[in-house]
């Protein structure tokens, strides 16, 4: 029996709300307040209960979620703490957000970073996906947010499509960002400004070194530790 007033514990067939194991290892220790952990905690439940191609919260949402406002007013540091906390899992990667306008007014939405949501926020940017009726993305945060091989793509190639984002996201978590850099370098010096060419330069630097470095796969793995902080040959290669 539970004490007075206490939890009689979860019954057998309770639903879940499932937590990948990396979260642990990479992203609870960049948190720094119990708010940034319930705000991740609060999504990954709300997002995971949902259908369909794009699955999203808002701060509000969360709030008006039965317990939500009580569990972040007891520990989390109340409605400010939750979104200090959405911030927080911004920048560590374990969620994406997306600044909209429209007849609803403005508001941010959150994403689980998964590649689902990756592929989501990725037609919404370029207008093929619709998050909210009569909803665009807005342009100035959104910008501000985009990695720099976005920018870089739009300067010197042209439109974003999903597909195209998707891989930009997937190579610029796979190579230093300096390689990224000189990679649209080199093409556009060899006038050959296409996503493909620059893909081809980078996967070649990773299987034999760049030009001035030593020749090799010792330049890549020594990149890979430098950057990422992982054993050698453990990044994934998008071909």
């Amino acid at each position: 029996m539970s004490r007075s007033g206490g939890f009689d514990g979860f019954p057998a067939l309770a639903k879940g709300t499932a937590i990948p194991n990396l979260f642990f290892a990479s992203v609870l220790p960049k948190l720094g307040a119990p708010g940034d952990l319930l705000a991740f905690l609060w999504a990954s439940r709300l997002i995971q209960e949902q259908r369909g191609e794009a699955r999203f919260v808002t701060s509000g949402h969360i709030w008006a979620e039965p317990g939500a406002a009580e569990s972040f007013e007891a520990m989390g540091g109340g409605r400010a703490g939750l979104d200090a906390g959405l911030d927080a899992c911004v920048d560590a990667g374990a969620l994406l957000s997306l600044e909209l306008a429209g007849a609803e007014g403005p508001a941010t939405v959150y994403f689980v970073h998964n590649a689902a949501a990756r592929r989501a926020v990725a037609r919404a940017r370029s207008g093929e996906l619709e998050l909210r009726p009569e909803s665009a993305v807005m342009p100035d945060r959104s910008e501000s947010e985009r990695p720099g091989i976005f920018r870089l793509y739009e300067e010197q190639i042209g439109t974003i499509t999903p597909l195209v984002g998707e891989r930009l996201m997937e190579a610029e978590a796979t190579y230093p960002e300096d390689w990224i850099q000189d990679a649209f370098r080199e093409a556009a010096e060899l006038n050959a400004r296409s996503w493909r060419y620059i893909e081809r330069i980078l996967m070649n630097w990773a299987e034999e070194g760049r030009p001035h470095e030593t020749a090799g796969r010792d330049s890549f793995e020594g990149a890979q530790q430098r950057f990422f902080g992982d054993a050698p040959g453990h990044i994934a290669r998008y071909r």
